[in-house]
């Protein structure tokens, strides 16, 4: 069994250990110490980084007790080494761990529901609620969250014994019943849990929910807290203040003045929607009377485009109007006809074309998946 030096010191970022054993593994070392600060790949989390000598340290397992480290040099076994974890980012993950905990047990004791997934990776951190909850919901549970940092409470962990356990009131995503660790964070929270976490809730700074999303029958919380936070809001803030600079407007107008211009354009989208509608219109009186099928293809024209133009062509049209718009094996089409029931072809157009869709006995439309070639074949064999 390795000694779990994170346990007893979760600020413990270097340490001297004992190589018990080095094997190949891939293009890697597996490395195992007889005591280590490098947390493993667990408890929804990744694993530490850093360096055992002059090697690279770039991923931690932990297989039944025994903490193996995956590097990229080898180690005479016996010989003492000294270890190093990246501590920066091990502290990101303590803020953003221990933030996680104080959602938890807020939720937990607001609304009585369970976090029941937990992933914190190198560019999201998320948690799972097996329940739905509103967004005003969400910002309470936030709000109360923060006053906990504020209040700066003690976070510890211990090793209850089975009696003390059973006994104890504590959230757990399994059935545990021996060498449980307990994670208490005043009044809080009080979860059995395997990760380092910050010694007293003020070092997090602050917690954000980002966003949610359902998630079956719950939701999918996003969060961010600490140093992860600062890096957030100051992403968030040079987006806004470029929005600002191009609008020309202070920052407390941006809103207003991209719903504005999302009016403009809307507008604007519609102006050249009629402009394009009436031209293509134009287009079609031009034509002269043809027999038989007539085959066009409108370069960039939209479905409700080649309906306009359909509309004028196929009383121009002796037989079957087919409008196209797209390119080869994607092409969207309006079929139109004075003669045929379309609706009663339409199945045997779209298996001969690799089409999908349908309409009206004097009119279809849809979309084709085959070239152009092969609907002039179809239509003019």
């Amino acid at each position: 069994m390795t000694e779990k030096l994170y346990y007893s010191d979760a600020y413990k970022s270097e340490f001297f250990a004992k190589v018990l054993s080095c094997e190949k593994s891939g293009g890697l070392y597996d490395v195992i110490l007889d005591k280590t600060a490098f947390f493993p790949e667990e408890g929804g989390q990744y694993s530490d980084k850093g360096t055992l000598g002059v090697a690279n340290v770039t991923c931690v397992k932990e297989i039944s007790g025994v903490i193996h480290h995956y590097t990229d040099a080898s180690f005479e076994v016996g010989r003492e080494v000294f270890g190093k974890i990246d501590f920066d980012e091990r502290y990101e993950k303590m803020q953003c761990h221990t933030g996680e905990h104080i959602l938890s047990g807020i939720i937990h004791s607001l609304y009585g529901l369970d976090n029941v997934g937990f992933h914190l990776g190198a560019d999201e951190v998320t948690m799972d609620i097996n329940a739905p909850l509103t967004r005003e919901q969400l910002d309470r549970v936030e709000r109360l969250a923060n006053e906990v940092i504020y209040k700066n409470v003690d976070v510890t962990s211990s090793f209850p014994t089975p009696t003390e356990l059973s006994d104890m009131q504590y959230r757990s995503k399994l059935d545990l019943y021996e060498n449980v660790r307990i994670v208490k964070i005043g009044e809080y929270d009080s979860c059995a849990c395997c990760a380092p976490h910050v010694k007293y809730t003020g070092e997090i700074g602050v917690i954000k929910i980002l966003d949610f999303a359902k998630l079956r029958g719950g939701i999918r919380i996003f969060i961010t807290a600490g140093r992860r936070a600062v890096k957030v809001f100051n992403e968030y803030y040079k987006t806004l203040q470029s929005v600002s600079s191009l609008l020309s407007l202070p920052k407390s107008e941006v809103v207003g003045g991209v719903n504005k211009l999302l009016g403009d354009f809307a507008e604007l989208k519609n102006t050249y929607s009629s402009y394009r509608t009436s031209v293509l219109e134009k287009q079609a009186e031009l034509l002269e009377y043809a027999q038989g099928c007539r085959i066009v293809l409108l370069e960039g024209a939209s479905i409700p485009e080649l309906i306009a133009f359909s509309n004028v062509a196929r009383k121009k049209t002796g037989g079957i109007l087919v409008l196209l718009s797209g390119d080869e094996g994607d092409y969207k089409y309006v079929i139109s006809s004075n003669t045929d029931d379309l609706r009663a072809k339409a199945g045997e157009i779209n298996k001969s074309l690799l089409g999908r869709g349908g309409g009206k006995p004097e009119m279809i439309q849809g979309s084709f998946g085959c070239t152009y070639e092969e609907i002039k074949k179809y239509f003019n064999p």
